[in-house]
C-alpha cells in the first residue's frame, strides 16, 4: 500500500474495484487507487465491503453499527424510511455508531439525515466521504463525543443543518471539507467544546448562519478557506473561549453580522483575510476582550459600523483597506502600532458612534483617518487612557495633528497641537522631578512662565482673537498702572512723568481733572504698547522700567498676533 496523506488532495481521484475476498471480516474487498491531479496514482487503500442491508439489517434489530474500514456505496437512511414505509421527517436510530477510516460511495449522495445516534460516542474519524454529495440534515448526535477528526470529503456540497449536538466534545480537527458548499445554518452545537483545528473548509461557500453555541469552548485556530463566501451570520456563541487564531480566510467575502459572541474572550490573531468585504456589523462582543493583533485584513473593506464591544484590539495591524470603525459602544479602541494605508472611519455621520478611549501609540498613518475633534470627543478619548504616559499621550495629538492637517480640518488640527504640547510640557516637567526634587527650582518656574507666555496667551499661536483680547488687557493694565502713579501723591517724591512741550502739563498735575488724567494715561500707554514713542510724554522714577516692560511687551504680542493671524489666514 502506498502510504499518501489524503487529506493532502482536496478533490478526490480514485478508482475502486470490488474483488471477491474477505477482509477484516466482510466478504467482500474494495481496492481503492487515488490518482492526484495529473493522474498519477498516489495511494492504494483496501476497504470491507458491506451493503446497505446489512446495514438497514441492524438497525432493524438495534445492534451497534461497528463499520470501521468499511466501504458502503450509497448509503441512504431516505431511501431505509421509503422501504419501511416510514415518514420522512422520523429519526433513525444508529446505536453506538462507528465509522472509523470508512469509505462512503455514491453516485449521487450519501444520506444519514435525520439519524439518531446514541451511545457514549459516534464516530466518523478518518472517514472518507466521495464525491458525491453528503446530508447529516436534522441528524441529533445525542450528548456523546462526536468525532469527524481527519475526514475527508470529496467534492460534493456537506450539509449539517439543522444537527443537535449534545454537551460531549465534537471533533473536526484537521477534517478537510473539500471543495463543494458546507452548510452547519441553524446548527445546535450544545455545551461540550468544540474543536475545528486545523480544518480545511474548501472551496465552496461556507454558511454557519444562525448556528447556536453554549458554554464549550469553540477553537479555529489554524483553519483554513477557500475562495467562496464564508457566512457566520447571527451566530450566537455561549460563554466558552472563542479561538479564531491564525485562520487563512482567503479571498471572498466574510461576514460575522450580528453575530453574538458571549461572554467569553474572542481572539482573531494573528488572521490572513483576501479580497472581498469583511463585515462584523452589529456584532455583539459583550463583556470579553477581543483581540485582532497582527491580523492582516487584506484588501476591499472591513466594517464594524453599529457593533458593540468593551475592549477591542488591532495591534501592530496593517490597514490596507477601507476600515469602518463606527462602533455603537466600545470602552476601548486600541490602534496601538497599526499602519493605516487606506481609509479608517470612526467619525459620526447620521449614526450614533460611542467610542470611550482609543490608543493611537506609535501608529503610521499614510492613508487617512476619518475623525471629528468634536464629534468624536477626541479629547477624553486619549486623556482617558490610564496605562499610557504623558509622552504617549502627546505623540498620539501628534499624530492626529498631521492627520487633521492632511484632511483639511485645520480647526481640529489647532486643538490637537495645543493638546500635544501641553502634554509634552506637563511630561518634561514630571520628567524634570523624576530625576531629582532639586530640579522643581527651576522646573516648575519654567513650565508655568510657558504655560504662561505660550499656552494661555495664545494657544500656541493657534488663537490670535485670544492674543489680541491679551493685548487689550495689558493695555489697560499699563494704562491704569500710569493712571494709579498720575494722581498719586507719592509720585512726586518718586519721580514724575513731565510734558515734552511748553503747552503740555504733567500727568500728575493737579488742576487736570481725573477723567483727563485717565485720557493721558491711555494715550501714553498707547504710543509705549505700540513703540511709536512721540516725546510729548516720557516715564520718570519707577516708571521708566514699567514703560520698558510695556513696550517689549507690545512687541511681542503684536508679533505674537501677527504669527497666529496670518497662520489663520493662509489655511
Amino acid at each position: 500500500m502506498l502510504e499518501s496523506p489524503l487529506h493532502e488532495h482536496h478533490l478526490l481521484r480514485y478508482e475502486v474495484e470490488i474483488v471477491e475476498r474477505p477482509l477484516l471480516g466482510y466478504s467482500k474487498t474494495a481496492v481503492i487507487s487515488f490518482f492526484d491531479e495529473n493522474n498519477k496514482r498516489v495511494s492504494i487503500y483496501k476497504f470491507g465491503v458491506i451493503s446497505n442491508e446489512e446495514i438497514f439489517d441492524r438497525i432493524d434489530k438495534g445492534e451497534a453499527l461497528n463499520l470501521n474500514n468499511a466501504y458502503i456505496k450509497d448509503l441512504s437512511l431516505t431511501d431505509y424510511r421509503v422501504n419501511k414505509g416510514l415518514d420522512d421527517h422520523v429519526h433513525i436510530k444508529l446505536i453506538n455508531f462507528s465509522a472509523k477510516k470508512t469509505f462512503f460511495d455514491c453516485d449521487v449522495s450519501t444520506d444519514l439525515s435525520y439519524g439518531q445516534f446514541e451511545g457514549n460516542k459516534t464516530v466518523f474519524e478518518s472517514a472518507i466521504f466521495g464525491n458525491g454529495a453528503v446530508s447529516f440534515f436534522n441528524c441529533d448526535f445525542g450528548n456523546g463525543d462526536v468525532n469527524f477528526k481527519k475526514a475527508k470529503f470529496g467534492s460534493g456540497n456537506t450539509s449539517f443543518k439543522s444537527v443537535k449536538f449534545g454537551d460531549g466534545l465534537i471533533n473536526f480537527n484537521n477534517t478537510c471539507f473539500g471543495t463543494g458548499n458546507l452548510s452547519f445554518v441553524d446548527v445546535n452545537f450544545g455545551n461540550g467544546n468544540v474543536d475545528l483545528k486545523n480544518t480545511y473548509f474548501g472551496d465552496g461557500n461556507i454558511d454557519f448562519k444562525f448556528a447556536k453555541f453554549s458554554e464549550g469552548d469553540i477553537s479555529f485556530e489554524r483553519a483554513s478557506f477557500g475562495k467562496g463566501k464564508k457566512d457566520f451570520k447571527n451566530v450566537e456563541f455561549g460563554g466558552g473561549k472563542i479561538d479564531f487564531r491564525r485562520i487563512d480566510f482567503n479571498d471572498g467575502d466574510v461576514s460575522f453580522e450580528g453575530v453574538e459572541f458571549g461572554d467569553g474572550k474572542v481572539n482573531f490573531r494573528s488572521c490572513v483575510f483576501g479580497k472581498g468585504h469583511k463585515s462584523f456589523e452589529h456584532c455583539d462582543f459583550a463583556q470579553g476582550e477581543v483581540h485582532f493583533d497582527l491580523v492582516d485584513f487584506g484588501t476591499g473593506s472591513v466594517s464594524f459600523k453599529n457593533a458593540k464591544t468593551t475592549e477591542i484590539l488591532f495591534n501592530g495591524c496593517p490597514l490596507n483597506c477601507y476600515m469602518d470603525l463606527r462602533f455603537d459602544e466600545c470602552k476601548m479602541l486600541d490602534l496601538s502600532d497599526t499602519i493605516v494605508r487606506d481609509i479608517l472611519h470612526v467619525k459620526p455621520e447620521d449614526e450614533k458612534v460611542v467610542i470611550q478611549g482609543m490608543k493611537l501609540v506609535n501608529m503610521r498613518i499614510l492613508g487617512r483617518v476619518f475623525i471629528d475633534w468634536h464629534a468624536n470627543n477626541v479629547y477624553n478619548l486619549i486623556n482617558n487612557q490610564s496605562l499610557t504616559s504623558l509622552y504617549q499621550k502627546a505623540e498620539q495629538y501628534r499624530i492626529l495633528k498631521e492627520n487633521f492637517r492632511n484632511n483639511g480640518q485645520y480647526d481640529d488640527e489647532d486643538a490637537a497641537y495645543v493638546e500635544f504640547k501641553r502634554c509634552e510640557s506637563k511630561a518634561k516637567l514630571e520628567e524634570a522631578l523624576t530625576k531629582g526634587k532639586k530640579n522643581a527650582v527651576w522646573a516648575y518656574p519654567t513650565y508655568y512662565f510657558q504655560h504662561y507666555v505660550f499656552d494661555f496667551i495664545g494657544r500656541y499661536a493657534t488663537n490670535p482673537i485670544r492674543v489680541l483680547a491679551n493685548m487689550v488687557l495689558s493695555f489697560f493694565c499699563f494704562s491704569t498702572i500710569y493712571f494709579v502713579f498720575s494722581i498719586s501723591d507719592t509720585l512726586n517724591k518718586l519721580g514724575h512723568v513731565v510734558a515734552g512741550g511748553a503747552e503740555t502739563l504733567p500727568l500728575n498735575d493737579t488742576h487736570l481733572s481725573v477723567l483727563q488724567a485717565f485720557g493721558n494715561s491711555l494715550y501714553y500707554s498707547g504710543i509705549t504698547f505700540l513703540t511709536i514713542g512721540y516725546g510729548d510724554y516720557f516715564a520718570w522714577g519707577l516708571l521708566k522700567p514699567v514703560a520698558v516692560f510695556e513696550g517689549f511687551s507690545g512687541v511681542f504680542l503684536m508679533s505674537y498676533f501677527t504669527v497666529a493671524f496670518v497662520r489663520k489666514i493662509l489655511r
